[in-house]
């Protein structure tokens, strides 16, 4: 619910497994049950905003559930395109240049 307070009614999430539209589905999409061995976290490291047009950049982490130690980072990118207050569209990258370039801010990090 408070994931789905800061999306537009026709919010467009773009996910590994396709675009998802509308908040019924973001909040489908964000509550899916994790399964396997891993966890995953996100840490943020920086934003950067031109207009409606913020960029995450942001730290995907894997831990190993039994040990708690940390299993992969990976460094990436996350367009967020801002109507009213809210997000409208969501978008991933996994190079940071291409988000600040997708952004209309340049491609250097």
């Amino acid at each position: 619910d408070a994931l789905a307070a800061t999306l537009t009614e026709d919010v467009e999430l773009q996910t590994a497994r396709g675009l998802r539209r509308g908040r019924d589905e973001a909040r489908a999409w964000a509550t899916r049950s994790p399964t396997g061995q891993l966890t995953q976290r996100i840490e943020l490291d920086d934003l950067r905003q031109r207009g409606g047009s913020v960029v995450a950049f942001i730290r995907k982490q894997w831990w190993w559930r039994e040990e708690s130690e940390l299993a992969e980072e990976e460094e990436v990118a996350a367009l967020f395109t801002m109507r009213d207050g809210l997000i409208g569209r969501w978008q991933p990258f996994t190079d940071r240049a291409e988000a600040l370039e997708a952004a209309g801010m340049g491609g250097g990090d």
